[in-house]
């Protein structure tokens, strides 16, 4: 049975679309920019860093951007090297398609790097 690219693309839009049940997804993003953990006598903010952040790849761009646009502040998972990290994304509103996570883990990123956001479920 011969495929073409409409059936391809039905399949996809089923099965990747945030709609269709209660699935996480993950996008890869390209780090734009790292930050060093933020010293500081208060414990709240002692070991904080941030990563600026885009979609890595263009075909990503409008459902990573409608994501931000909805539910920026959202704790989600990141993958990098075969780990897993927890932080909070946001939106950057002047920063059109950018991300904004912020995380305590004491991992460093390089400009250029690729992580995997796994965004959660749209309710």
């Amino acid at each position: 049975m011969k495929f073409n690219r409409w059936i391809w693309f039905g399949v996809f839009v089923l099965f990747a679309s945030p709609a269709f049940g209660s699935e996480q997804w993950a996008i890869p993003c390209e780090i734009l920019e790292s930050s060093e953990a933020i010293n500081s006598t208060s414990n709240k903010i002692d070991g904080i860093r941030y990563l600026l952040l885009h979609q890595a790849n263009s075909a990503d761009r409008e459902t990573f951007s409608s994501w931000l646009k909805a539910h920026g502040g959202t704790e989600i998972n990141f993958g990098f090297e075969d780990r897993t990290y927890r932080g909070v994304l946001c939106r950057l509103a002047n920063c059109f398609g950018r991300g904004l996570l912020i995380y305590t883990a004491d991992v460093q990123f390089k400009k250029r790097d690729i992580i995997d956001i796994v965004l959660p479920p749209i309710p």
